[in-house]
């Protein structure tokens, strides 16, 4: 029984180290290229069939490799799509305590800077027209509106996702999809009134920050940030916190 427990663990190292040799050839290569068969694969690295076929799983599921099987077939390198990264980094984040908001508006003013020089310079038109929409659709509120405190933060997330994508900064979008996917608001207190007002703060703040994107005014654009960030400060003295989504 010990010498068995001492081969599994033995061939569990042996497929990671395996992997890791694997996922370095895929990483330098393009994506869908042929790195031999199965067979080719294992005499290479010199495993056997299973363990290749471990550290294949783990690869696989890491988004990394396509294994096509038959004739044809073989081992295809593969890229893994950003929902992927987000969906590994939130699984991660989801044990951790977020609820802090002073440490997440400190990273969000760090991020949000350069994300807004760079979404102010961007062409694209599909982009710039999804902005106008929004501004559009967003301008169709006034002060008599009320917008839930969940409705109001979706809605703020969807503008956040959207600038990260007009930065056409991958590492940037990164960021941002991950983070505010994890973050939500929690209402901890406040009069009918005062949570009114501050969902109209919450909309006027995010608003001003569109139309200064939409305007390709950059200076514009980080004052109203400035102004949104010392907003989003403030706002648990108005009994909103910022949460960690519910599971």
């Amino acid at each position: 029984m010990n010498a068995r427990r001492i081969n599994l663990v033995k061939q569990s190292s042996t497929a990671d180290r395996v992997a890791i040799i694997l996922r370095e050839r895929i990483l330098i290569a393009d994506e869908n290229t042929y790195i031999g068969s199965e067979g080719d694969v294992a005499k290479e690295v010199g495993v056997s069939l299973p363990t290749l076929r471990q550290a294949a799983r783990m690869l696989e599921y890491e988004e990394l490799l396509t294994v096509k099987p038959g004739k044809g077939g073989g081992y295809f390198t593969r890229r893994p799509t950003i929902e992927t990264a987000i969906q590994s980094a939130t699984q991660f984040l989801s044990s951790k305590d977020l609820n802090q908001g002073e440490i997440f508006m400190d990273a969000a003013d760090a991020i949000l800077n350069p994300i807004l020089v760079a979404a102010v310079k961007c062409k694209d038109k599909t982009m710039i027209n999804r902005l106008k929409l929004f501004v559009e659709s967003q301008n169709k509120y006034d002060e008599h509106s009320y917008h839930s405190p969940d409705y109001s933060f979706k809605v703020s997330t969807e503008l956040m996702t959207l600038l990260a994508q007009m930065s056409q900064s991958i590492l940037l979008e990164l960021f941002v999809r991950t983070i505010w996917s994890e973050i939500s608001v929690s209402h901890t207190g406040g009069t009918s009134e005062e949570n009114r007002q501050i969902m109209l703060a919450n909309h006027t703040s995010r608003l001003s920050l569109a139309k200064a994107v939409l305007a390709k005014d950059k200076d514009k654009a980080l004052r109203a940030w400035r102004k949104r960030s010392k907003f989003l400060r403030t706002s648990p003295r108005a009994g909103f916190d910022l949460t960690q989504q519910p599971k």
